[in-house]
């Protein structure tokens, strides 16, 4: 098995691997299979009393990139959890655009009466500032301010962060790409876990993805159903009903 490069990779070191890096990255974008986001932006499930509304705001894990409908993915599900456990419909909308970085999430979702209205809301980022090779400062920055946005806009709401995955079993990636990025996001996570941290009102889900290829999407790179599953389970632990 190869080794890993140390979890506090600095970026600059990211970038002195640069071209290497950037073939592989060209060539991973070119035969990646690209598959749709999931349909059902909306949706409801149904039951007494005025609907929960559960909005999810963010990158393709939030768009359910790999997955058909939103009924599978991380917002559907944990939609149906909320329903069952709180004995209420529950509305779900998703804000979220494919290749998303933390400073286009809080552009995207600014002023969205849909965030006001949230109860519960949660954010997937930070994947694309990954590998984009956004520096510490720049993520550290763009991910408190959306988070500040994020309570401004809805100060009632119950706000969730997604953890970043270990990029290294992404089975799409190749050797030295994925251990590249496997520990930048380390890094990039444990900086989020910080912001997170600094700011009470907000909650953080542990993200520890499996290594059987067979619980990734076909694209070998997006969770498929099952990990949305088991997200919307972890992010229900943390929601008070």
């Amino acid at each position: 098995m190869r080794r890993l490069v140390r979890p506090g990779i600095p970026v600059a070191a990211v970038w002195a691997a640069f071209p290497v890096l950037l073939t592989q990255g060209l060539r991973v974008r070119r035969t990646v299979l690209r598959l749709p986001d999931a349909d059902g932006l909306t949706g409801e499930v149904p039951g007494p009393g005025e609907p929960m509304r559960l909005v999810v705001v963010g990158d393709s894990v939030a768009a359910g990139v790999g997955v058909d409908h939103h009924r599978e993915t991380l917002t559907g599900e944990l939609a149906r959890l909320l329903a069952v456990t709180g004995g209420r419909a529950v509305a779900w909308e998703v804000i979220a655009k494919t290749g998303a970085t933390a400073g286009e999430v809080a552009a995207l979702v600014h002023d969205r009466p849909e965030v006001a209205a949230a109860d519960v809301l949660l954010l997937s980022v930070g994947v694309n500032d990954t590998k984009n090779l956004h520096g510490d400062r720049r993520w550290r920055g763009e991910l408190g301010d959306l988070l500040d946005g994020l309570h401004r806009t809805a100060p009632r709401a119950q706000l969730i962060v997604l953890g970043l995955p270990p990029m290294e079993v992404f089975p799409s990636l190749p050797w030295p790409l994925s251990a590249i990025l496997g520990a930048r996001s380390r890094r990039v996570d444990s900086i989020a876990r910080d912001v997170v941290a600094a700011r009470p009102g907000v909650r953080r889900i542990e993200l520890e993805l499996p290594t059987d290829p067979a619980l990734f999407a076909r694209d070998g790179f997006h969770p498929s159903a099952v990990v949305h599953a088991h997200l919307a389970e972890a992010a229900l632990a943390l929601i008070s009903r």
